[in-house]
């Protein structure tokens, strides 16, 4: 929680406190796929209502949305692999 603590200090009060690399951090994780940060972002967005005003937590949730899909390019994103993968027919 430290680490994430640090992470959102940095990203919201621009403290410069997370020091690491999510990217790094999100490629380790087993069965990552981009589905999942749809739920989280449903997870996080419900947790910034509960805890914030409306204006802060609107905050919250654009930086979490601009993150997700930062970390969503750089995990899965391929040019030689179109992302989301096309429907077969």
């Amino acid at each position: 929680m430290t680490k994430m603590y640090a992470f959102w200090s940095s990203v919201m009060l621009t403290t410069g406190r997370y020091k690491g690399n999510p990217v790094a951090k999100h490629l380790v994780i087993p069965g990552m796929k981009p589905q999942l940060f749809e739920r989280w972002l449903a997870l996080f967005e419900a947790t910034c209502r509960e805890l914030f005003d409306d204006t802060t937590s609107e905050a919250f949730r654009i930086k979490a949305e601009r993150i997700a899909k930062s970390l969503k390019l750089a995990l899965f994103y391929r040019p030689e692999h179109p992302w989301p993968p096309e429907p077969r027919p």
